[in-house]
C-alpha cells in the first residue's frame, strides 16, 4: 500500500501519485518520439515538473531525457557552464552498454577536448570550457545530436524555465535565441522541449515573428488537472488506504477549496490521508484553516510587495469567493476607490505576475486559493 506522502508529495508527482494527464502524456511523448519540438507554458506548482519527468519515465530507457534548469542562470557563461555539465551527463549515458566503444563520443565532443572514464558508477565524460561561451553553446549542442546519432539514441532535451534566457545580465539574449535556433534546425536526434511559468516571456520568444525562435516548436498549455479526473483518482486512492469510499461531500470540499490547484490538493490531502479514518466535509475543512494559516506567511510577504492599486484589486478578487466578473468595471473598482485606468493597469501587473487568472466561464480570480483564504480573513 502506498503512504500518504507518496500518494500525495509536495515535490514532483510520478508513477502513482500522478493523477491523469492522459491527453498531455500521450501528446508530448508522441512529439519527443516524432522530432516535433515543444514548448510548454504553466504556472508555477501547477504540475508542469511532474507531467515532463512522467513523460520521461514513459519513454525510457529507449530515449534518454536531459535536464537543464535555467532558473538560476544571470549571465551567458553560467549558461554555457550548466549546459556543458547537463552535456557531460547525458553524452555518457548514451551508449548502450558499458563496454560499448567511446571512440564515438570522442569523436562527436572532439572540439571539447572529451575526458573518458570509466568508475564505480559508470562511464564519465568531461567536457573542457570553449574559448568564447555563445559560439560554444552551439557547438555543444550539434555535438549532441552527433554524438546520439551515432549511437542511434534519440535524446529529450528539456530546458526548463527557459524564459530565464531573456533576461540575462551579459549577452545579447536573442544572440542567444539565435544559436539555440540553429542547432535546433539541425537538430536529427535530439528532440527540444523548453518549458517555462512566465507566459509573456516565452510568447515573446516563440510567437513574436521577429524573435529567432518564431514558429520553431508546437504549443503546449498545461491547465489545471479537471474535477472528475481528481475524484476518481483520490476515490482510489481512499480505498487503498482505508478499504472504502471517501464521502462524496469530502471530495468536493477538497476540490473546492484548493480550487484543484495541485499543490494545495496534495497539501491538504498528504495529512488528511495520514489520519486513521477517511475525511469528512468537517476534517477537510479544519485541515484547510490550518493549511491557510501555514501559508499566511509566504502570502503576506508577496502581498507586502506589490503597489496599492494592486494590493486592493487583489483583496477585493479574493473576497469574492466564486470569482469577479469584471475586475476593471467602473462598478467594481469605485467600491474599491480606484478609478478604471488604474484598475486596468493593476489587473494587467497581477495577471503578468500569475497572482489572478481568467477562469474558463469568464471569472477573475486568484490563482493561489490559499492566498484568497488568507486575504479573506484580514
Amino acid at each position: 500500500m502506498a503512504t500518504a506522502a507518496e500518494l500525495f508529495p509536495l515535490g514532483v508527482a510520478t508513477g502513482r501519485a500522478h493523477c491523469n494527464r492522459v491527453r498531455e502524456r500521450e501528446e508530448l511523448s508522441g512529439n519527443v518520439r516524432e522530432g516535433v519540438h515543444t514548448w510548454i507554458w504553466a504556472r508555477r506548482r501547477i504540475g508542469k515538473t511532474s507531467l515532463i519527468e512522467q513523460v520521461a519515465r514513459d519513454l525510457a530507457p529507449d530515449i534518454v531525457t536531459a535536464r537543464l534548469d535555467l532558473l538560476v542562470i544571470h549571465d551567458v557563461n553560467a549558461f554555457e557552464m550548466r549546459l556543458r555539465v547537463a552535456l557531460e551527463e547525458t553524452g555518457a549515458r548514451l551508449p548502450l552498454r558499458k563496454r560499448s566503444s567511446t571512440s564515438k563520443l570522442t569523436k562527436a565532443f572532439s572540439a571539447f577536448k572529451p575526458e573518458l572514464s570509466l568508475g564505480a558508477f559508470g562511464l564519465r565524460l568531461k567536457l573542457a570550457a570553449p574559448s568564447q561561451a555563445d559560439e560554444g553553446i552551439v557547438e555543444m549542442l550539434l555535438a549532441l545530436d552527433e554524438a546520439a546519432g551515432a549511437y542511434g539514441r534519440r535524446v529529450a532535451f528539456v530546458l526548463d524555465e527557459f524564459q530565464q534566457l531573456a533576461e540575462l545580465q551579459n549577452g545579447a539574449p536573442r544572440s542567444l535565441e539565435g544559436a539555440v535556433r540553429h542547432a535546433v534546425e539541425r537538430a536529427r536526434n535530439v528532440t527540444y522541449v523548453f518549458a517555462g511559468s512566465r507566459k509573456d516571456l516565452l510568447a515573446s520568444m516563440f510567437e513574436d515573428e521577429e524573435r529567432p525562435l518564431y514558429r520553431l516548436c508546437r504549443k503546449m498549455t498545461l491547465e489545471r488537472i479537471g474535477a472528475e479526473d481528481y475524484r476518481h483518482f483520490l476515490l482510489r486512492a481512499g480505498r487503498s488506504r482505508w478499504r472504502r469510499r471517501v464521502p462524496d461531500e469530502a471530495i468536493d470540499r477538497i476540490l473546492t477549496l484548493s480550487n484543484r490547484h495541485p499543490h494545495y490538493v496534495n497539501a491538504l490531502c498528504g495529512p488528511l490521508w495520514r489520519a486513521d479514518a477517511a475525511p469528512t466535509a468537517d476534517s477537510v475543512e479544519a485541515m484547510w484553516a490550518r493549511l491557510v494559516a501555514e501559508e499566511g506567511g509566504v502570502a503576506a510577504g508577496r502581498v507586502a510587495r506589490l503597489a496599492p492599486s494592486q494590493r486592493a484589486l487583489l483583496r477585493g478578487i479574493a473576497e469574492a469567493e466564486h470569482g469577479v466578473p469584471h475586475p476593471t468595471s467602473h462598478g467594481f473598482l469605485a467600491t474599491l476607490r480606484l478609478p478604471v485606468s488604474t484598475g486596468v493597469r493593476a489587473r494587467d501587473a497581477l495577471e503578468r505576475d500569475d497572482l489572478i487568472q481568467k477562469e474558463e466561464d469568464g471569472r477573475w480570480m486568484l490563482v493561489d486559493p490559499a492566498m484568497a483564504a488568507w486575504l479573506r480573513k484580514l
